[in-house]
C-alpha cells in the first residue's frame, strides 16, 4: 500500500500544478471507495453522485493544500464526509438520522459466507445510529487506523476507540433483540 499511497501523493502534487491527467488517474483510483462511503452515509444514489462531483471539485481546487497529515485517500474521504454532513444539515435531517436505515458495513459482511447471515447482519447494522454505522464503516470497510479516523472525524483517538466499542456492543444488542445467537453470525 505504501507504493500506492506514494503514487497518490505524487498525483496530488501534479494536480496542484494543474495536471489534468494526474487528476484523472487519482479519480479513477479512488472514486469507487469515496462513492460507496457517500452512498452509505446519504442513502441516495443521486445525492451521493452529486456530492462525489463536489468532492473531486474540491480536490482539484485544493490539492495544493494537502499537507500529508493523513493518506491522500483519507483526505479525500474527509472532504466527502464534510460535504455529506453539510448536505444532511441542509436537509434538516441530522436530528432524525439516528432513526433512519442508512446502510451496511461491507467489510463485516464480506467475512460472512452465508446469504442468510448477510441479510441478518445488514438489517442489524441498518438499525444503528449514524455515528455507530459510520465508525464501523471506517474501521471495517475503509480499514482506517484509529488515528486516521480520529484525524478524519476531528476527535481524540480514545473517543474513536470508545465509539467503536459502543458501536460493536450496540450491534450485539440489536442482534440479540432480533433473536440471533452469537454462534449464528
Amino acid at each position: 500500500m505504501a507504493g500506492h499511497e506514494a503514487r497518490q501523493w505524487n498525483l496530488l502534487k501534479k494536480i496542484s500544478e494543474g495536471d489534468e491527467d494526474a487528476f484523472k488517474e487519482l479519480y479513477e483510483s479512488t472514486y469507487r471507495r469515496v462513492y460507496l462511503y457517500l452512498y452509505r452515509i446519504l442513502q441516495d444514489r443521486q445525492t451521493a453522485e452529486d456530492i462525489l462531483v463536489e468532492t473531486y471539485t474540491v480536490v482539484w481546487k485544493d490539492a495544493k493544500r494537502f499537507r500529508g497529515a493523513s493518506s491522500p485517500t483519507s483526505w479525500i474521504i474527509g472532504i466527502a464526509r464534510n460535504l455529506a454532513m453539510n448536505e444532511l444539515r441542509r436537509r434538516q435531517e441530522h436530528e432524525e438520522i439516528d432513526e433512519k436505515v442508512v446502510g451496511t458495513t461491507d467489510g463485516v459482511i464480506t467475512r460472512i459466507e452465508d446469504h442468510y447471515r448477510k441479510k441478518v447482519l445488514r438489517e442489524a447494522i441498518s438499525k444503528l445510529s449514524v455515528k455507530h454505522r459510520e465508525i464501523l464503516h471506517l474501521v471495517f470497510y475503509e480499514e482506517l487506523t484509529y488515528q486516521e479516523i480520529a484525524d478524519l472525524l476531528n476527535m481524540p483517538v480514545n473517543t474513536v476507540k470508545t465509539r467503536v466499542f459502543y458501536a460493536k456492543e450496540t450491534l450485539k444488542k440489536v442482534l440479540t433483540e432480533m433473536g440471533v445467537r452469537r454462534d449464528e453470525i
